[in-house]
């Protein structure tokens, strides 16, 4: 493990107001570096714990033969608390040397001057640009795209057919002007999820960008409390108010398996990748394109590897990132976990008209959401303003306004 930095408990380093960055010692680059010695690459398990365990352990073997001088122990650590675990390492000195970040904790450890900047020695070539976006800050790429999704829209034919509707929505006046068909026949149009936990990236914001808006306008500035926001906002809450979705599982979490889905009472769902909607609708399950309002948007994460600054060896470590985003080693990656490439040229194929293969049209719509570092933390403070809305407790314009206030605190920290 790295011994570059500074052996620092991680609160004075906070209180010092310093960075993480600043909690180590020099930041080194690969210029002039040799490709050799150990690396630690940490990842977390797409799979199983046995299963990636082993796939990876295929993969430093392939990848011994063509850099016998590079030795690259794999650790394989839970989802859950990674982030802490991974910012108490790096205030230790003991972080690993390459780590998978999806963009969000991309940007909060990019802000607290913890990541390398990706050495140009990394191929960039062959990227669908909405991936390369997810893992560039002011300009700069920190990391490596190996895995994407995409939440497009999907329809459950058995209930259009229920309700005689036979185009499924292509904009969001088409999915107003379908739910009273729908709630003739005990139906609803689509599912809400506004709980305190709810995922915004997945379940508010589409809606936002779907409308022309985001959290943030392209300078920085907040815009939360903006007319898009509002919009978008008023229109979900319009769908709850009118009884085309769901009320109860607007603001209560249940599980998928016991929801108005699984019970085919759901026309179309947009926050669910369609893949996942196997076990509930099956064949019946129609990928369609993200609607559109004045955008047509869809939410779609990106997995990337990136370079720590106190990564004892940045060259053995980029030589290990280019090996994992050669178009055949992603395909496996991706192949491994469910996810589609972010790469046109990987090898993936699916069979025409199969759900993967109408899902994986959309990649290029997609968007990883507002390129904030304190994103996760002001998704705290906007999902009960949204829950607040949809329950009448607030106007859809007093709800982001508070939420934009908290939302504010949060930024001026």
């Amino acid at each position: 493990m790295s011994k570059r930095w500074s052996v620092v408990p991680l609160f004075v380093c906070l209180l010092a107001g310093a960075s993480l960055a600043a909690c180590g010692s020099d930041a080194g680059s690969t210029n002039g570096e040799k490709a050799g010695g150990e690396i630690t690459v940490r990842v977390y398990p797409l799979k199983s714990d046995e299963g990636d365990k082993a796939f990876w352990a295929t993969q430093v073997a392939a990848f011994k033969k063509v850099n016998p001088d590079i030795t690259v122990k794999v650790d394989l650590q839970p989802w859950k608390d990674r982030e802490t675990t991974l910012v108490t390492q790096i205030t230790g000195g003991n972080a690993p040397d390459v780590a998978y970040m999806i963009p969000d904790e991309l940007r909060a450890m990019q802000a607290k001057g913890a990541l390398e900047p990706m050495p140009d020695s990394v191929p960039r070539d062959g990227y669908r640009p909405a991936a390369l976006d997810a893992a560039t800050v002011d300009s700069t790429l920190y990391g490596a795209p190996v895995l994407m999704s995409v939440v497009p829209g999907t329809c459950d034919k058995k209930v259009l057919a229920q309700a005689g509707v036979t185009e499924p929505p292509k904009t969001w006046d088409d999915l107003m002007a379908m739910a009273p068909k729908l709630k003739a026949k005990g139906l609803y149009v689509t599912q809400i999820d506004a709980t305190n936990a709810a995922a915004l990236n997945t379940t508010f914001y589409p809606w936002v960008w779907q409308a022309g808006g985001d959290v943030f306008d392209k300078s920085g500035k907040l815009t939360l409390d903006s007319g898009p926001a509002r919009e978008a906002l008023a229109f979900l809450t319009d769908l709850v108010d009118k009884g085309y979705a769901p009320k109860a599982e607007a603001t209560t979490a249940i599980p998928l398996d016991q929801s108005a889905i699984a019970k085919r009472q759901v026309a179309c769902e947009f926050q669910t990748q369609p893949a996942l909607l196997a076990d509930q609708w099956g064949e019946d399950r129609l990928v369609i394109p993200p609607l559109k309002n004045k955008e047509q948007t869809a939410y779609g994460t990106v997995g990337s590897l990136t370079i720590l600054k106190g990564a004892k060896n940045k060259a053995a470590a980029a030589e290990w990132i280019k090996f994992v985003t050669t178009p055949e080693v992603m395909a496996a990656v991706d192949e491994l976990g469910g996810f589609f490439a972010p790469k046109e040229s990987t090898p993936l194929e699916y069979a025409a008209g199969t759900v993967d293969a109408e899902t994986a049209k959309y990649l290029d719509l997609t968007y990883s959401g507002p390129p904030a570092a304190q994103a996760r933390e002001i998704q705290a403070v906007v999902a009960p303003e949204v829950q607040a809305a949809v329950l009448g407790q607030k106007t859809p314009g007093e709800a982001l306004k508070d939420a934009a206030g908290a939302a504010q605190q949060i930024l001026g920290r």
